[in-house]
């Protein structure tokens, strides 16, 4: 982790560093082409390769046949092509990017498990800057620092990030960079905590 001040000047110091920096963030570029190739409406079998993706990039713990419960992949895939989904995905509105999210992540009912990291990090890669992930580092830094209430209630976790944007100068539903909610994610995962 470098140290950067939780700042307009500090995000826009890592920005740049972002782009100039290979030494200290040789996995950049594979990051973003990763994100700039992912696609938000889709037919089934690009939804479950985008899910088997997501699942190995970030290891959000997805069974993918390691029980004799049917996969979630096929579950999640479902719904990512449903109308459902398709029609929010695009959202501009907090409240139905969190109820989206919340859905995303109980959609493998067969499992019965509540997957609201693979669900914010599938959503994210679709539209960055209205889904913001949540993973154990952002939710403890956010509930440290930002009074997020810890309780995977996305909608709270989303009230709690808009303020860390604030307090580093960033409105995500303005902004002119599609994808600043992909910077604002990172600089929070690279803040010396």
């Amino acid at each position: 982790m470098l140290n950067y001040e939780v700042s307009k000047k500090g995000y826009e110091q890592f920005r740049e560093d972002l782009k100039t920096n290979k030494e200290a963030f040789p996995w950049f570029d594979g990051e973003k082409k990763f994100l700039e190739s992912f696609k938000a409406i889709v037919v089934r079998e690009t939804a479950l390769q985008q899910v088997i993706t997501i699942n190995s990039k970030y290891s959000t713990h997805l069974s993918f046949g390691k029980s004799s419960a049917p996969d979630e992949g096929d579950e999640f895939a479902d719904f990512i092509v449903s109308e459902s989904f398709q029609s929010r995905i695009t959202t501009t509105d907090k409240d139905v990017a969190a109820a989206l999210v919340t859905d995303l992540a109980k959609a493998a009912k067969t499992r019965g498990r509540f997957q609201l990291s693979f669900a914010s990090k599938y959503c994210h890669h679709c539209n960055p800057n209205m889904f913001p992930i949540y993973d154990s580092v952002n939710a403890d830094y956010l509930k440290e620092h930002f009074s997020y209430n810890g309780n995977k209630d996305y909608r709270s976790y989303i009230d709690a990030y808009a303020s860390f944007c604030s307090k580093i100068g960033v409105n995500l539903e303005n902004a002119d960079d599609k994808q600043e909610g992909f910077y604002v994610d990172k600089f929070i995962n690279n803040i010396e905590k």
